[in-house]
């Protein structure tokens, strides 16, 4: 193996180790945590259009309860659909608040909202820009304390997403 891939190796392994040993058996998200994910998803219409986001969210707050937290941060998309010889192409930045409860271990299931910006381009008619609000409900499933899977079923550009996030 070249010199410069084990270094990254071993750079990468050296990174994890703070935030596996920050956990113990933990697989809610709590107030304080940070969270980044990525996830693809898909529009069912007359269209099917897919589309590619990221977020990051931070747990403000407990609420009520141990279980339930209120997480807010910031998501960004990029969506392309192709209309006949037009080509449509949507770039979205916002901001998401988030009602986290853990019904079960290893579980996060959230409902919450996300007011946005987006700008539309198009190639053959004038782009557009507007503000919109999103809601959205979906479950985070860990599959180790900081490595989780998600789906979640929204109102926005995509009706239902899949992708993966990381918790520390």
């Amino acid at each position: 193996m070249p010199p410069n891939r084990l270094t990254l190796i071993l750079f990468a392994a050296f990174c994890c180790l703070p935030l596996k040993a920050q956990y113990t058996d933990l697989y809610a998200f709590e107030q304080g945590n940070h969270l980044i994910g990525a996830s693809v998803g898909v529009k069912l219409a007359n269209d099917n259009r897919t589309a590619v986001s990221a977020l990051y969210e931070y747990g403000l707050t407990r609420l009520f309860v141990d279980e339930c937290t209120l997480g807010g941060g910031l998501f960004g998309g990029y969506y392309k659909d192709k209309l006949g010889m037009a080509v449509e192409k949507i770039y979205i930045l916002g901001v998401r608040l988030n009602v986290h409860y853990q019904f079960v271990d290893r579980l996060d299931t959230y409902v919450g909202i996300a007011p946005n910006f987006n700008i539309r381009t198009y190639n053959f008619k004038k782009d557009t820009a507007k503000i919109e609000c999103y809601v959205h409900v979906g479950g985070r499933f860990y599959l180790t304390n900081w490595l989780g899977i998600f789906a979640e079923a929204s109102t926005g550009y995509n009706n239902f997403s899949f992708g993966v996030n990381v918790k520390f």
